[in-house]
């Protein structure tokens, strides 16, 4: 399942291995020496990388600052060209939270076809949506209450922030320093607050740490939990299976994978199932996955330079999308049972969601904080 390690041992040190962070720390005073005295101060690689990664968010918060001020209210293109755009302020009335209206069981005005619809996000989600509308104050115009909402869903993405932060830096005992290659990421700033992607990273992060503490029916739980939130986490569970399987502990997959269904049976089934006129899968609870089978090729997206090369609409894109991404996790898997050493499960998790991304019809910027903590796990080379 995971490499053994002796608690007791002495964290690794970058400047000690890595050139690159070893001419990088000249910023901050160089290289730690032989004499160091390490793990008697209260200011631990921990606490450390997690305030870097707090700091890094709130740069993340100044750089939306020309946006909060009018250019998500103001204007057709201020948000676009300073790079500051968010979901989260223009969802709050576009999505009916403005009103009070229950996501998956009301109805929201859809302002560009004229009709009715659901939410189309998954249901952990809009919960953690609809929580921070519960904290946003209703006085005030409607673009006072949209900054409120942005500002109180910001502050809740920062605690997962510092959860990302915390559990990529516990994941290896030894390796804690390696969680700054997240904490510092330039798009972990600029892309943290443009949706709730953070949300499901946390808690597959979590699923990381508990996995390496050999713990597998709290790393499926939290699988299951972050499927719920965001569907990419689910992809691990194939990383899971083939490392199971070559290393011969298939009951440690089961587990997992039991504790990931029944986590999110438990969030999903009291909004997927209704009894009202019989019992039948609602219509809001589908919303999330019809409308990711029907949307268009959109920007990002491999699929629409080819549309736009071809002149092709591209009409069975679905089906492209799918056989190639199964035929880049027969790839993987053969990889990771042909490979001199058993891989880490951050190093298959980080390919399979890489295929995963490059092989989907959209691609939204915010997509990149998927791979930040894997690649950090997977390969943990600062030059890199």
């Amino acid at each position: 399942m995971s490499v053994r390690e002796d608690p007791q041992a002495q964290p690794v040190r970058p400047t000690a291995e890595d050139p690159v962070a070893a001419s990088g720390s000249e910023l901050i005073g160089g290289p730690t020496g032989r004499r160091a005295l390490l793990g008697t101060s209260w200011w631990t690689p921990v606490r450390i990388v997690a305030i870097v990664a707090i700091g890094m968010f709130a740069l993340g918060m100044v750089q939306k600052l020309p946006c909060y001020d009018g250019g998500w209210f103001f204007g057709a293109t201020a948000q676009y060209t300073h790079a500051c755009y968010s979901d989260i302020p223009h969802l709050y009335n576009g999505r009916g939270f403005a009103s009070d209206l229950v996501p998956y069981f009301d109805r929201i005005p859809d302002n560009v076809s004229g009709g009715m619809q659901y939410l189309e996000y998954p249901v952990l989600t809009g919960l953690f949506m609809e929580v921070a509308s519960w904290m946003t104050p209703h006085g005030g115009s409607i673009q006072d209450r949209e900054q409120i909402y942005w500002l109180v869903n910001a502050g809740m993405l920062m605690v997962c922030t510092a959860v990302i932060a915390v559990c990529v830096a516990r994941t290896h005992r030894r390796r804690p320093w390696d969680a700054l290659l997240v904490a510092l990421a330039p798009a972990f700033a600029l892309t943290a607050t443009i949706n709730w992607d953070l949300f499901a990273v946390a808690l597959t992060a979590a699923a990381l740490l508990m996995w390496s503490r050999s713990r597998p029916l709290a790393a499926g739980v939290l699988l299951g939990l972050a499927t719920a939130a965001k569907l990419y986490p689910g992809l691990l569970l194939g990383a899971l299976l083939v490392l199971c399987l070559r290393a011969g502990r298939l009951r440690a997959f089961w587990t997992a994978a039991g504790g990931a269904l029944a986590a999110w049976l438990v969030v999903n089934l009291p909004v997927m199932v209704s009894t009202q006129g019989g019992l039948h899968i609602r219509d809001g609870w589908k919303t999330f996955y019809t409308f990711s089978q029907e949307r268009p090729v959109d920007f990002g997206s491999v699929w629409l330079i080819i549309s736009q090369r071809t002149g092709n609409s591209l009409q069975d894109v679905n089906t492209y999308g799918t056989v190639l991404m199964a035929l880049a996790c027969l790839g993987v898997a053969v990889l990771a049972l042909c490979a001199p050493r058993r891989p880490r499960l951050a190093q298959l998790s980080f390919l399979i969601v890489a295929a995963f991304v490059l092989t989907n019809k959209v691609y939204s910027p915010q997509y990149v904080l998927w791979l930040i903590p894997l690649a950090a796990l997977a390969r943990p080379r600062w030059r890199d």
